[in-house]
């Protein structure tokens, strides 16, 4: 499967799990397999430290990960800020995030947002009510490399009071491993920007994952954490997609739109495919056989009654199969073929039969001069 495909099936598998009442406020699909920025995510640092690609998400299945690849400068080293969202400063909103870091813990992991006024000043608090224009919900490492984490952090309404943080970093399995900073808006406050970084890494053997992030009001039709914890399976809790040496695998049938797969395929599509190349594997002979000495040619006489008689050449299928079967590409390409190359013979055949008529045309004309000149005499 190319990439193309490869990525435009992972969407479909990634989005179609839930079916919340309401919308993430961030919207992946727009993560296509390139570098630098996105729609809807502006990037941080250099095209070449923002790149897209297939990689294996915290689940096991193969989707598109952010991926944050620094330089050797001590600036801003991949990640993004979101588009402006607009918000209501009385509500709740809650932020979240996968993040993996690989290799070593130089530089910072930065997990945080904007909250803007009308003026697009900067307008967020504290829980204790003093002003934070940079607000953070991690600055700093996460608790382990190699591992996918799921970073969740609040914004709280402008009349919030309580000052226990609710956000904190939780493992794989739903574990929460460490708390993080929470924060609260101005009544002024009118946009939200959602933001990841990676910071202040000049080790250029390090990476950093970032998947499916979300901003969702806190209103009790967002999705639970166990929800985003919650790996989507099969059926059976085993994961639909695997990864070995970058290389994507299912061990199943795939159904894209709403035509049912048969008993016999892999894979329908209900539409169209577009490919640069497509490759068909076959078994069997291939129609050289009809050059063979054995190959019985059938003689024009019996592809005349054929015609006449079934409507369609002889061993090629009728317009009512292929209506009702459709067609098989690698099969009516050898048929095709096979039709090319007796036509060819047919041709030869003809050929043939015509520099022999010539010949005698030849001869009968050289003895009728013969016959002339001697009654001429």
């Amino acid at each position: 499967m190319n990439k193309h495909n490869l990525f435009l099936l992972s969407v479909c598998l990634t989005f179609s799990y839930y079916g919340w009442a309401q919308n993430n406020f961030l919207d992946t699909s727009t993560w296509g397999l390139s570098t630098g920025s996105a729609p809807g995510f502006n990037r941080l640092g250099s095209d070449a430290e923002n790149v897209r690609e297939m990689g294996v998400d915290p689940f096991g299945n193969s989707s598109v990960l952010w991926k944050a690849v620094p330089d050797a400068q001590n600036n801003g080293d991949g990640g993004w800020d979101s588009n402006y969202i607009e918000i209501d400063p009385t509500k709740n909103y809650r932020f979240t995030v996968w993040i993996k870091k690989t290799n070593s813990n130089d530089g910072v992991t930065l997990f945080g947002f904007y909250a803007l006024d009308p003026s697009e000043a900067r307008s967020s608090y504290n829980l204790d009510g003093t002003a934070q224009t940079n607000p953070y919900f991690l600055w700093g490492d996460l608790p382990q490399l190699d591992q996918w984490y799921l970073l969740v952090g609040y914004a709280y309404h402008e009349n919030h009071t309580e000052t226990v943080n609710q956000g904190g970093i939780y493992d794989v399995n739903g574990i929460k491993v460490s708390s993080l900073n929470d924060f609260r808006f101005y009544n002024s406050t009118k946009w939200l920007v959602h933001r990841n970084y990676l910071y202040y890494n000049t080790n250029t053997n390090d990476q950093q994952f970032f998947w499916n992030p979300t901003v969702y009001e806190v209103n009790g039709q967002e999705p639970s954490l166990q929800d985003l914890i919650q790996a989507p399976s099969n059926g059976s809790g085993n994961a639909i997609w695997s990864e070995t040496n970058s290389v994507a695998s299912y061990d199943g049938k795939v159904q894209v739109g709403n035509t049912q797969v048969p008993s016999d395929y892999m894979m329908a599509v209900s539409g169209k495919l577009i490919a640069e190349e497509v490759k068909v594997q076959l078994s069997g002979d291939w129609p050289d056989y009809v050059f063979t000495e054995e190959y019985t040619l059938p003689t024009l006489e019996a592809v005349r009654m054929h015609i006449q008689e079934k409507g369609h050449l002889p061993n090629m299928p009728s317009a009512k199969e292929v209506a009702k079967n459709g067609v098989e590409l690698g099969e009516m390409n050898k048929l095709l073929l096979e039709k090319i190359e007796e036509l060819t013979l047919y041709i030869l055949k003809q050929d043939k039969a015509l520099q022999h008529q010539s010949y005698i045309n030849q001869s009968l004309e050289k003895r009728l001069a013969k016959v002339e000149r001697f009654l001429k005499e």
